[in-house]
């Protein structure tokens, strides 16, 4: 057992790491429920845009829009696809970066396969948001992009606009033939798991399945409208001059809005799993720092036992020295004489 000196400095430390994760636990939920009321403004813009283009594609059902559809290929063509995988910066956040790196390689295995089913032949670029996650993926074969870094600590509008761009005029020019984002998302209050959707060609009814989980946060609700999503209008759509024109203005603002809704759903998922991480390590300390205090205080108890026993043991020998004196003295000359 150590010393009641190297107890105290131990006690010390564990005392400094458990103020220093309960104040990460407090910002992370701070930030956490910030998010949620971001993705809560968010949800009904990209549930707009969405509407606003479905109802577009049903006015012109001969309207075959490169934007909703796959392109067509002859069999042993290259088949591009470009993967944004939403990783975080730090750590401190348990299996999160983790959990999204696992599943970044189980969607690419599947994809792949299913490309080369259809006779394609894949290539696929990673290109991860934060640093996390990049020498796992390299080591399991997988290009990833080193120029690419985007991140996303405290997300905003604009930063979505410009990757909504660069993935839009990618796919305009041909440098991907399809373009997937794998993101963590809230599926309950204290939990995330990654998924992933497509990006482009737009996949509208994998969209509408993550509005719908969002929509299941009581935190996102109570933020939203109360009528959010309603109806869709039954009102005909009539547009007048390029549809082609209209159809880019509108992926291009759909893009912008759903990525900036997965920015903020990664980054809650974040917060969250740094909050759950940091509130475990506290528990841990907490218990750690019982386990030394009652350590300190069996080693003092021990210390006082000790002492009363050498006291008791040094009374015991000064009565015993005492008593040999008393008998070893000599008596006096003609002490036993008769007077």
């Amino acid at each position: 057992m150590p010393g009641y000196i190297e107890l105290r400095k131990r006690m010390d430390s564990v005392g400094m790491i458990s103020k220093m994760t309960r104040a990460m636990q407090l910002i992370s939920g701070v930030r956490m429920r910030q998010s949620k009321r971001l993705l809560a403004e968010a949800l009904p813009f990209s549930m707009h845009c969405m509407r606003t283009m479905e109802r577009v594609l049903l006015t012109a059902p001969d309207l075959q829009s490169p934007y909703t559809h796959f392109r067509e290929k002859e069999k042993g063509d290259t088949w591009k696809l470009a993967v944004y995988v939403l990783t975080g910066d730090r750590g401190f956040d348990g299996t999160y970066n983790a959990d999204v790196v696992a599943a970044t390689e189980k969607i690419l295995t599947r994809r792949v396969r299913e490309i080369e089913s259809r006779g394609y032949v894949p290539e696929t670029t990673l290109c991860l948001a934060g640093t996390r996650g990049r020498e796992e993926l390299k080591s399991s074969g997988w290009s990833v992009d080193e120029s690419f870094y985007y991140s996303f600590k405290e997300p905003k509008y604009v930063q979505a606009v410009d990757l909504a761009e660069r993935i839009f005029l990618d796919y305009q020019q041909g440098y991907a033939d399809e373009s997937l984002m794998i993101f963590s998302m809230m599926t309950t209050l204290v939990s995330s798991a990654p998924l992933y959707f497509r990006l482009m060609p737009a996949d509208l009814r994998g969209l509408q399945k993550i509005i719908d989980i969002a929509c299941d946060d009581p935190d996102v609700r109570i933020a939203l409208p109360p009528d959010f999503p309603g109806e869709p209008p039954s009102v005909p759509f009539d547009f007048s001059g390029d549809v082609d024109t209209l159809m880019d203005y509108l992926f291009n603002t759909y893009l912008s809005g759903v990525i900036y809704g997965a920015l903020v759903e990664a980054y809650a998922s974040e917060q969250t799993a740094r909050m759950m991480s940091m509130d475990n390590a506290s528990r841990n300390s907490a218990r750690l720092m019982t386990e030394l205090l009652h350590k300190r205080n069996r080693l003092r108890q021990n210390a006082i036992t000790g002492e009363l026993i050498g006291m008791s043991a040094s009374v015991e020998a000064m009565r015993y020295v005492d008593a040999s004196v008393a008998v070893e003295r000599p008596r006096p000359a003609g002490g036993d004489r008769a007077v």
